[in-house]
């Protein structure tokens, strides 16, 4: 049970989710990043009506995040980007050759048909697996673990997790992050398989290997809306 909504503020106009949840006893909104909509969960109860109310009450926060990734930074021809911490343009040329390489502060993706983005995107997990790899065997080593996998995630909720079965997970994005922020949440999820929670000896961990995390989780939080405005489509 659900409906479509389009609320406005600002004369802006914000699209909406509601939806019934049988296990839900209060009401509940979030943001979807992925799709820039609001959702509201309500219980089975509650009327779609009282749902709308309930996000017309906190349409300003639902404004203020939906314009914290707004405009979108489409990946394409001639899209300047900060990558690895440097600026660079993005150019796509026509060859027979599919490679990317990086010269004049230009990451040239080549293409004989149109995989440009295709060819761009598995770069960029290489890159990201390829700088991760010599750090996190390195502090797994330390931490006595045994990392089983290393893998990209598109989530848009978080930027990495892990699991027991010794599974990293690290957001694609994070190539558009400093590399002390890419590093700090390497650490942040190998040190979760040490201390499973937030707790005052886990982030004595996570500062035994990253000193200055603070101002790597500071530069996130003031970020995070550019990072998830990036897009390849």
């Amino acid at each position: 049970m659900q409906k479509h909504h389009i609320i406005s503020y600002n004369k802006q106009s914000i699209q909406l989710l509601i939806k019934k949840n049988k296990l839900s006893k209060n009401y509940k909104l979030t943001f979807d990043k992925k799709n820039l909509r609001g959702l509201v969960s309500i219980p089975n109860y509650v009327s779609f009506k009282s749902g709308l109310e309930f996000a017309n009450e906190n349409v300003k926060w639902l404004y203020e995040e939906i314009n914290r990734i707004l405009p979108l930074v489409l990946i394409k021809h001639n899209t300047s980007l900060l990558i690895m911490g440097k600026r660079m343009k993005i150019i796509f040329e026509e060859d027979n050759f599919n490679k990317v390489y990086i010269k004049n502060n230009k990451i040239i993706i080549t293409s004989h048909k149109d995989g440009h983005k295709t060819i761009f995107k598995k770069w960029i997990v290489h890159q990201i697996l390829n700088q991760s790899k010599n750090y996190v065997d390195s502090i797994s080593k330390s931490l006595d673990l045994n990392i089983k996998a290393l893998k990209i995630s598109n989530s848009f909720n978080y930027w990495g997790s892990c699991n027991s079965a010794g599974i990293i997970h690290l957001n694609w994005r994070l190539i558009f992050a400093p590399t002390k922020v890419l590093k700090y949440i390497i650490v942040h999820e190998l040190c979760h398989l040490k201390e499973f929670n937030h707790t005052k000896n886990f982030w004595l961990l996570v500062k035994r290997f990253c000193p200055d995390y603070k101002n790597q989780i500071f530069w996130l939080k003031k970020n995070d809306g550019y990072l998830y405005s990036i897009r390849f489509d």
